[in-house]
């Protein structure tokens, strides 16, 4: 009786195993990339930017994200402007998106924002956040985080 409880044990698993190895052959996680940000509107209390990234699906297959959520600093730590996107949205197999998303903006935020432009010329962000991604094995939830610099639109 022990053995085969024991026995039962190791193939089952060996069988999760199995499974969670070849889901990693089956799908490799889409990559986002920050393609710029623009000024949309500035009021008294922040603004409205437009942030581009571009996602790209390195599988043979589609792939079509449910939810992104996203928040964008400047120098790392002052949030300039988070929000969530529901709209869905399909990638091709090996092919990559420019995403638009629209971003409510405080004022701290823009007014770092525009010294480091003052001070520096670029003004340094983090963008943090995540996709779901609808694929052929289920829903991922993929996370991001890149820094780097941009040059505010002229």
């Amino acid at each position: 009786m022990h053995r085969r409880s024991l026995i039962a044990g190791v193939a089952i698993a060996l069988a999760a195993f199995g499974c969670s190895a070849a889901a990693k052959h089956l799908f490799t996680a889409p990559t986002v990339a920050f393609r710029g940000v623009a000024l949309e509107s500035i009021s008294p209390f922040g603004g409205r930017v437009r942030v581009n990234l571009l996602v790209r699906n390195p599988n043979p297959y589609s792939l079509s994200t449910s939810a992104m959520t996203y928040e964008l600093f400047v120098r790392d730590t002052v949030a300039l402007a988070r929000g969530a996107d529901t709209l869905h949205r399909t990638v091709g197999g090996h092919d990559s998106l420019v995403v638009a998303l629209p971003l409510d903006v405080s004022l701290r935020g823009l007014l770092v924002a525009g010294n480091a432009v003052v001070g520096y010329g670029m003004v340094p962000y983090r963008l943090v956040g995540d996709i779901t991604a609808e694929t052929p094995i289920g829903a991922r939830k993929i996370p991001f985080d890149q820094k780097g610099e941009f040059a505010p639109v002229r």
